[in-house]
């Protein structure tokens, strides 16, 4: 799978699914300190006594000597603890939405005090470090499918960020893999200029040679329609450092196998919806209700894609939608199959808004509406809905009447 979104149907035209993409960070392990028990039990320098002492019984002998050692355990314990180093505790992860609010606020005051001192090199060095840490954060939104958080990013980026293009070019310059990770993900996305797939995929090879792993799910997509193998390979490293938009790549990867492996798409899936990717619990919803790997059962598929549609998954509702017009699993009620198209033309998928644009044509679900039809058809067109095109020319043969 490309870079470029894929419309790839599962289904028939009216229940097609879509993949956004994206990237996470792994986080290090606990480092413990440990104080070993030898170091416990080392002996204690022993005192001499020049002050003779009366000879005792063996019994009162033993328990004077029981008690030294004990005495002496306690001190060398005392002094054991004294010196070791304490064990390192884990402070709490922050909320990915305060983390977000963390880096905006750090950078609001950062570029407050560059307006009046433009030149303060300190002040654009760290907020070139922000823009790192916002780069990763916006991209563990994507993975997991958080599109509201990913727009906060965005917002804060454009906003905030764009003068520290050249603190960035300078750390990617130094061999700082996380630079130029930041710089393909703010041309991916268009943060700082237009949106450039052809300048983002150079950034991601690079920062994963420079040793950033955060980069090798987007650098897999980059390479996968000319080196599937070497893709494979990186998807498979990013689903294992718990990537979700990479576990989902793999399940849809057994899915597209001839003949399709239902069984390790079903595995990947399920993990990646387990993981929060609302787009994962879609082609679940699709595989029962296409009875992938088994029966069909519409049941637990509308239970998926009510689930996923709850998350603001737009192919869920499209799927919906699919559901309502031909009466799988629910009545048939194309008012209320228009409804979940229209919802998931709005947020921006290309299917639906075909769906849509198909129903103004024949008045279904909906008042006939040959303007509004052609708008919607147009979107979808240009998006790649081939069929899209084909109502558009039939509307110009017939002067706009379905």
């Amino acid at each position: 799978m490309s870079l470029l979104s894929d419309f790839k149907q599962y289904c028939p035209v009216p229940a097609c699914l879509l993949l956004s993409f994206a990237i996470g960070i792994l986080m290090p392990g606990e480092a413990c300190a440990q104080t070993t028990e030898r170091k416990l039990a080392a002996p204690a320098a022993k005192q001499k006594s020049k002050v003779s002492r009366p000879r005792k019984t063996t019994a009162q002998a033993s328990k004077s000597k029981s008690k030294a050692r004990a005495a002496a355990s306690k001190s060398r314990a005392a002094k054991a603890l004294k010196h070791s180093k304490p064990k390192v505790a884990l402070l709490p992860q922050l909320d990915p939405v305060a983390e977000m609010e963390l880096i905006g606020e750090e950078a609001l005051g950062l570029s407050n005090l560059l307006g009046s001192r433009p030149d303060d090199g300190q002040s654009q060095q760290k907020l070139a470090e922000l823009a790192l840490r916002a780069a990763r954060g916006a991209e563990r939104a994507l993975s997991r499918g958080d599109d509201n958080l990913f727009g906060a990013y965005r917002e804060l980026i454009r906003t905030r960020m764009t003068g520290t293009r050249p603190g960035l070019e300078a750390m990617a310059a130094r061999g700082i893999g996380a630079a130029e990770f930041a710089l393909g993900t703010f041309e991916l996305h268009g943060l700082f200029d237009e949106r450039s797939i052809e300048r983002a995929c150079p950034r991601f090879a690079a920062a994963l040679e420079k040793g950033f792993g955060g980069a090798k799910f987007r650098h897999a997509q980059c390479i996968e329609a000319g080196d599937p193998a070497r893709a494979l390979t990186l998807f498979r490293d990013a689903a294992n450092a718990g990537h979700a938009a990479a576990i989902e790549r793999l399940g849809r990867i057994c899915l597209d196998a001839e003949p399709p492996d239902a069984t390790c798409a079903f595995e990947q899936l399920e993990r990646a919806a387990r993981e929060g990717r609302a787009s994962a619990r879609s082609l679940l919803g699709w595989m029962h209700a296409e009875g992938i790997g088994g029966k069909v059962d519409l049941e637990r598929a509308g239970q998926y894609y009510r689930d996923a549609a709850g998350r603001g998954e737009p192919s869920a509702r499209n799927n919906l939608g699919e559901f309502h017009e031909r009466g799988r699993g629910v009545a048939q009620d194309e008012k209320a199959a228009f409804e979940h198209y229209l919802a998931a033309a709005r947020a921006g998928f290309p299917p639906a808004q075909f769906n849509v644009g198909r129903l103004y044509v024949a008045g279904r679900g909906t008042a006939e509406n040959p303007d509004e039809a052609r708008r919607w058809l147009n979107l979808a067109a240009k998006a790649g809905i081939a069929p899209a095109q084909g109502i558009l020319d039939m509307l110009d043969r017939q002067g706009g009447k379905p």
